[in-house]
């Protein structure tokens, strides 16, 4: 893959219409976005050393990967394991939240937090083990990667209700595994938390990791993927996850769902990158209009070529932004 800016100046002579279109932003000129399609055996083992680092997955993740989409499902699994149970409760009580009444039960979070929500709590209950000996540093770098599974992935489901896609529920759980790389990264990697440190972009964190370790989240969290057995289409979205970063829509060799869903699950994770690292608590806030943030910089052409732009209407409509920003004001974060 060429740096956008090489392909913008072929573009110039030609090589590519829609590049004529698309003023490169200059932090993307000279990137050079390492994807699965490219990358030597060199940089393959490299990406499986860091997932090698990690201990072997709770036996809830698969179920989270394939299923558990409605409050019964949900409690019903956690009935069966106390000691998680136990923990997203901890999780849901902690001083992180500063919710204004405790949470009693599973149900009780269901009920107040919303299915999307709580399945990302049990996913960091369930690597709660592999944490509780992490400096302070690291834990809160976790805390930020997890809040910002947390909310991309509900904001993936009310995006996926609102703009009549087919499958809300698969695209939320697709948003919950998203950040899998990052988790080995900051799990594996020394100093790598302060890849993750409050303000930090997309952009920063994927130059740092391609220059420290030469792979990048997504790699490392597609291969981590295949390793825990997740779906297929898990996987393949984890692998997708950063092309519209640096990707024009014409250079997306995806194709129908596989595309439309990618685009969408980029967004959601922007949202909730801006939550997390830059403090986000009102969604009128949010823009993919600016050209001074590289992370956004393509969504919108993104979203008109794969013929969504219902989604760009709801970004902007106050009725949209107000359930998402209950959402945010129930977290109380």
């Amino acid at each position: 893959m060429k740096p956008l800016g090489q392909l913008v100046n072929e573009a110039n002579n030609g090589s590519d219409l829609e590049l004529t279109k698309i003023e490169a932003h200059p932090f993307l000129t000279e990137f050079d976005l390492f994807t699965l399609s490219q990358i030597d055996e060199e940089q393959v083992t490299r990406a499986q050393q860091l997932c090698e680092k990690l201990p072997d997955p709770h036996p809830v993740q698969s179920k989270l990967a394939v299923g558990l989409d409605t409050p019964q499902e949900l409690v019903e699994t956690l009935a069966t394991d106390p000691g998680l149970t136990a923990g997203v409760l901890q999780t849901v009580n902690s001083a992180a939240f500063a919710l204004t009444s405790p949470i009693s039960s599973v149900q009780h979070a269901v009920n107040y937090l919303g299915v999307s929500f709580v399945k990302s709590l049990i996913s960091q209950a369930a690597i709660a083990d592999q944490t509780k000996d992490c400096s302070d540093v690291e834990k809160a770098a976790l805390q930020r990667v997890w809040l910002s599974t947390a909310v991309g992935s509900a904001f993936a489901t009310l995006l996926g209700q609102h703009s009549g896609h087919p499958r809300p529920s698969v695209l939320a759980t697709k948003a919950l595994f998203f950040n899998l790389g990052d988790l080995a990264f900051i799990l594996s990697e020394k100093g790598a938390h302060a890849w993750y440190a409050e303000g930090m972009t997309l952009l920063d964190r994927v130059k740092a990791q391609q220059q420290t370790c030469g792979v990048n989240s997504s790699i490392v969290g597609s291969a981590l993927a295949r390793n825990w057995g997740l779906p297929a289409e898990i996987e393949r979205a984890i692998g997708n996850s950063m092309l519209p970063l640096v990707k024009t829509p014409t250079q997306l060799a995806l194709k129908d769902d596989e595309l439309k869903d990618s685009i969408l699950l980029y967004l959601a994770g922007r949202v909730g990158d801006s939550v997390a690292y830059e403090g986000l608590r009102d969604l009128a806030e949010f823009s993919i209009e600016t050209i001074d943030e590289p992370s956004t910089f393509l969504i919108k052409s993104h979203l008109e070529a794969s013929e969504q732009k219902l989604v760009i209407n709801l970004l902007s409509d106050i009725g949209f932004r107000k359930k998402f920003n209950r959402l945010l004001s129930t977290l109380a974060i």
